[in-house]
Protein backbone atom coordinates (compact mmCIF):
# COMPACT_ATOMS: atom_id res chain seq x y z
CA UNK A 1 0.00 0.00 0.00
CA UNK A 2 3.15 2.49 1.03
CA UNK A 3 4.43 1.81 -2.23
CA UNK A 4 1.37 2.29 -4.13
CA UNK A 5 0.95 5.64 -2.52
CA UNK A 6 4.30 7.20 -3.47
CA UNK A 7 4.25 5.68 -6.95
CA UNK A 8 0.81 7.85 -6.67
CA UNK A 9 2.25 10.57 -5.16
CA UNK A 10 5.37 10.89 -7.79
CA UNK A 11 3.07 10.43 -11.20
CA UNK A 12 0.40 12.62 -10.21
CA UNK A 13 2.45 15.99 -8.86
CA UNK A 14 5.35 15.32 -12.50
CA UNK A 15 1.93 15.51 -14.32
CA UNK A 16 0.78 18.36 -12.59
CA UNK A 17 4.08 19.93 -12.76
CA UNK A 18 3.98 19.44 -16.27
CA UNK A 19 0.78 20.31 -16.96
CA UNK A 20 1.09 23.69 -15.39
CA UNK A 21 4.67 24.52 -17.24
CA UNK A 22 3.78 23.39 -20.34
CA UNK A 23 0.33 25.08 -20.49
CA UNK A 24 2.79 28.48 -19.54
CA UNK A 25 5.10 28.33 -21.85
CA UNK A 26 2.62 27.24 -24.99
CA UNK A 27 0.43 30.57 -23.44
CA UNK A 28 3.19 32.61 -23.79
CA UNK A 29 4.27 31.53 -27.44
CA UNK A 30 0.28 31.71 -28.72
CA UNK A 31 -0.26 35.42 -27.09
CA UNK A 32 2.74 36.19 -28.91
CA UNK A 33 1.94 34.03 -32.93
CA UNK A 34 -1.64 36.29 -32.04
CA UNK A 35 -3.95 33.24 -30.98
CA UNK A 36 -3.59 33.75 -27.59
CA UNK A 37 -7.75 33.65 -27.30
CA UNK A 38 -7.63 29.79 -28.34
CA UNK A 39 -5.32 28.83 -25.56
CA UNK A 40 -7.06 31.50 -22.86
CA UNK A 41 -10.19 29.14 -23.52
CA UNK A 42 -8.37 26.02 -22.28
CA UNK A 43 -6.36 27.14 -19.35
CA UNK A 44 -8.54 27.09 -16.96
CA UNK A 45 -9.59 23.20 -17.82
CA UNK A 46 -5.74 22.26 -17.69
CA UNK A 47 -4.75 24.36 -14.90
CA UNK A 48 -7.90 22.70 -12.74
CA UNK A 49 -6.63 19.37 -13.90
CA UNK A 50 -3.53 20.02 -12.77
CA UNK A 51 -4.66 21.21 -9.15
CA UNK A 52 -6.75 17.91 -8.69
CA UNK A 53 -3.69 16.10 -9.74
CA UNK A 54 -1.59 17.92 -6.91
CA UNK A 55 -4.60 17.58 -4.52
CA UNK A 56 -4.50 13.67 -4.78
CA UNK A 57 -1.06 13.47 -4.53
CA UNK A 58 -0.41 15.14 -1.32
CA UNK A 59 -3.80 12.89 -0.11
CA UNK A 60 -1.54 10.03 -1.44
CA UNK A 61 1.94 11.19 0.32
CA UNK A 62 -0.09 10.88 3.11
CA UNK A 63 -0.41 7.44 3.32
CA UNK A 64 2.98 7.06 2.66
CA UNK A 65 3.73 8.71 5.82
CA UNK A 66 3.89 6.18 8.99
CA UNK A 67 2.03 8.54 11.07
CA UNK A 68 0.08 11.11 9.24
CA UNK A 69 -0.71 13.13 12.29
CA UNK A 70 3.24 13.90 12.24
CA UNK A 71 3.23 15.32 8.60
CA UNK A 72 4.62 18.21 9.73
CA UNK A 73 7.48 17.12 11.56
CA UNK A 74 9.12 16.02 7.95
CA UNK A 75 9.30 19.85 7.70
CA UNK A 76 12.05 20.43 10.26
CA UNK A 77 15.18 18.66 8.29
CA UNK A 78 15.10 21.46 5.22
CA UNK A 79 18.52 22.39 5.52
CA UNK A 80 20.11 18.69 5.08
CA UNK A 81 16.98 16.38 3.97
CA UNK A 82 15.52 16.24 0.31
CA UNK A 83 12.69 14.68 1.53
CA UNK A 84 11.66 17.93 3.68
CA UNK A 85 12.30 19.94 0.77
CA UNK A 86 9.95 18.06 -1.33
CA UNK A 87 7.29 18.21 0.65
CA UNK A 88 7.77 22.14 1.15
CA UNK A 89 7.91 22.36 -2.76
CA UNK A 90 4.94 20.13 -3.05
CA UNK A 91 3.13 22.38 -0.76
CA UNK A 92 4.01 25.67 -2.05
CA UNK A 93 3.48 24.31 -5.57
CA UNK A 94 -0.26 23.21 -4.78
CA UNK A 95 -0.74 26.25 -3.08
CA UNK A 96 0.18 28.39 -6.06
CA UNK A 97 -2.03 26.43 -8.50
CA UNK A 98 -4.86 27.23 -6.38
CA UNK A 99 -4.28 30.59 -6.36
CA UNK A 100 -3.96 30.59 -10.27
CA UNK A 101 -7.40 28.35 -10.45
CA UNK A 102 -8.93 30.88 -8.46
CA UNK A 103 -8.15 34.20 -9.99
CA UNK A 104 -9.02 32.33 -13.45
CA UNK A 105 -12.42 31.71 -12.22
CA UNK A 106 -12.66 35.93 -12.71
CA UNK A 107 -14.79 36.86 -15.58
CA UNK A 108 -12.61 38.62 -18.35
CA UNK A 109 -9.14 37.98 -19.66
CA UNK A 110 -6.45 36.51 -17.01
CA UNK A 111 -4.47 39.82 -14.88
CA UNK A 112 -1.44 39.99 -13.83
CA UNK A 113 -2.18 38.46 -11.00
CA UNK A 114 -3.06 35.31 -12.34
CA UNK A 115 0.09 35.56 -14.79
CA UNK A 116 2.34 35.84 -11.55
CA UNK A 117 0.60 32.90 -9.65
CA UNK A 118 0.66 30.51 -12.33
CA UNK A 119 4.58 31.61 -13.37
CA UNK A 120 5.34 30.97 -9.39
CA UNK A 121 3.46 27.91 -9.52
CA UNK A 122 5.44 26.85 -13.10
CA UNK A 123 9.06 27.77 -11.03
CA UNK A 124 7.62 25.72 -7.73
CA UNK A 125 6.42 22.64 -9.90
CA UNK A 126 9.86 22.29 -11.52
CA UNK A 127 11.64 22.58 -8.44
CA UNK A 128 9.55 19.86 -6.79
CA UNK A 129 10.73 17.20 -9.86
CA UNK A 130 14.09 18.42 -8.92
CA UNK A 131 13.62 17.65 -5.20
CA UNK A 132 12.04 13.93 -6.55
CA UNK A 133 15.31 13.46 -8.36
CA UNK A 134 17.57 14.19 -5.26
CA UNK A 135 15.91 12.21 -2.88
CA UNK A 136 15.70 9.05 -5.05
CA UNK A 137 19.63 9.58 -6.22
CA UNK A 138 20.65 7.80 -3.45
CA UNK A 139 23.96 6.38 -2.81
CA UNK A 140 22.68 3.41 -0.90
CA UNK A 141 20.42 2.06 -3.69
CA UNK A 142 23.12 2.32 -6.56
CA UNK A 143 19.75 1.09 -9.79
CA UNK A 144 18.17 4.75 -8.43
CA UNK A 145 21.52 6.49 -8.59
CA UNK A 146 22.10 6.95 -11.97
CA UNK A 147 21.78 9.43 -15.10
CA UNK A 148 18.41 7.79 -16.02
CA UNK A 149 16.62 8.84 -12.85
CA UNK A 150 16.24 12.62 -13.56
CA UNK A 151 15.50 11.70 -17.74
CA UNK A 152 12.79 9.49 -16.16
CA UNK A 153 11.00 11.90 -14.04
CA UNK A 154 11.79 14.90 -16.51
CA UNK A 155 10.36 13.00 -19.35
CA UNK A 156 7.06 11.73 -17.32
CA UNK A 157 6.30 15.54 -16.43
CA UNK A 158 6.75 16.55 -19.88
CA UNK A 159 4.76 14.05 -21.23
CA UNK A 160 1.98 14.01 -18.86
CA UNK A 161 1.90 17.85 -19.25
CA UNK A 162 1.85 18.00 -22.59
CA UNK A 163 -1.41 15.35 -22.87
CA UNK A 164 -2.89 17.23 -20.56
CA UNK A 165 -2.84 20.51 -22.98
CA UNK A 166 -3.64 18.91 -25.94
CA UNK A 167 -6.35 17.64 -24.04
CA UNK A 168 -7.75 20.74 -23.29
CA UNK A 169 -6.90 22.42 -25.85
CA UNK A 170 -8.89 19.71 -28.28
CA UNK A 171 -11.85 20.05 -25.53
CA UNK A 172 -12.29 24.01 -25.73
CA UNK A 173 -9.79 25.13 -28.69
CA UNK A 174 -12.75 24.78 -31.35
CA UNK A 175 -15.54 25.84 -29.49
CA UNK A 176 -13.60 29.39 -29.33
CA UNK A 177 -13.15 29.27 -32.73
CA UNK A 178 -16.22 28.50 -34.44
CA UNK A 179 -17.93 31.70 -34.11
CA UNK A 180 -15.46 33.58 -36.27
CA UNK A 181 -15.53 31.30 -38.57
CA UNK A 182 -19.09 31.44 -38.97
CA UNK A 183 -18.98 35.17 -39.64
CA UNK A 184 -16.07 35.10 -42.07
CA UNK A 185 -18.12 32.51 -44.06
CA UNK A 186 -21.57 34.54 -44.28
CA UNK A 187 -19.76 37.69 -45.24
CA UNK A 188 -19.22 36.50 -48.82
CA UNK A 189 -23.19 35.30 -48.91
CA UNK A 190 -24.05 38.47 -47.83
CA UNK A 191 -22.64 40.43 -50.29
CA UNK A 192 -23.25 37.70 -53.38
CA UNK A 193 -26.91 38.26 -52.44
CA UNK A 194 -26.44 42.48 -51.80
CA UNK A 195 -24.62 42.64 -55.05
CA UNK A 196 -26.97 40.22 -57.11
CA UNK A 197 -30.45 42.03 -57.15
CA UNK A 198 -28.38 44.79 -58.50
CA UNK A 199 -27.48 43.05 -61.60
CA UNK A 200 -30.86 42.13 -63.08
CA UNK A 201 -31.95 45.99 -62.81
CA UNK A 202 -29.13 47.30 -64.70
CA UNK A 203 -29.74 44.00 -67.13
CA UNK A 204 -33.43 45.40 -67.38
CA UNK A 205 -32.81 49.48 -67.48
CA UNK A 206 -30.79 48.59 -70.62
CA UNK A 207 -33.00 45.86 -72.03
CA UNK A 208 -35.80 48.82 -71.77
CA UNK A 209 -33.70 51.74 -73.76
CA UNK A 210 -32.82 49.24 -76.58
CA UNK A 211 -36.68 48.70 -77.01
CA UNK A 212 -37.69 52.00 -76.58
CA UNK A 213 -35.28 53.11 -79.43
CA UNK A 214 -37.15 50.89 -82.31
CA UNK A 215 -40.19 52.15 -81.61
CA UNK A 216 -39.50 55.44 -81.25
CA UNK A 217 -37.73 55.30 -85.06
CA UNK A 218 -41.11 53.82 -86.06
CA UNK A 219 -43.16 56.37 -84.85
CA UNK A 220 -41.35 59.17 -86.25
CA UNK A 221 -41.42 57.58 -89.61
CA UNK A 222 -45.49 57.18 -89.64
CA UNK A 223 -45.69 60.87 -88.40
CA UNK A 224 -43.10 61.65 -91.79
CA UNK A 225 -45.10 60.08 -94.21
CA UNK A 226 -48.56 61.59 -93.07
CA UNK A 227 -47.22 65.02 -92.51
CA UNK A 228 -45.72 64.08 -96.97
CA UNK A 229 -49.23 62.71 -97.82
CA UNK A 230 -50.83 65.49 -96.47
CA UNK A 231 -48.51 67.89 -98.37
CA UNK A 232 -49.55 65.94 -101.91
CA UNK A 233 -53.29 66.14 -100.81
CA UNK A 234 -53.35 69.93 -100.56
CA UNK A 235 -53.62 72.21 -103.66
Amino acid sequence: MREGSLVAFTLLTQAAAGACAFLLAFEWRAVRAGAGASVEAAALPVLSFALVAALLGLAASFLHLGSPRNAVRALGNLGSSWLSREILLAALFTAALAATVLLRFRPGPAGSAAGFAHGFAAVAGFGLVVTMVRAYRLRTVPSWDQRATPVAFFATAVALGALAVAAGLALRGPASTDPARGRSRSSPRGSSSSSSPSSPGSSGSGGSREGAEPSARLSRGRAASSAGSSRRGSP
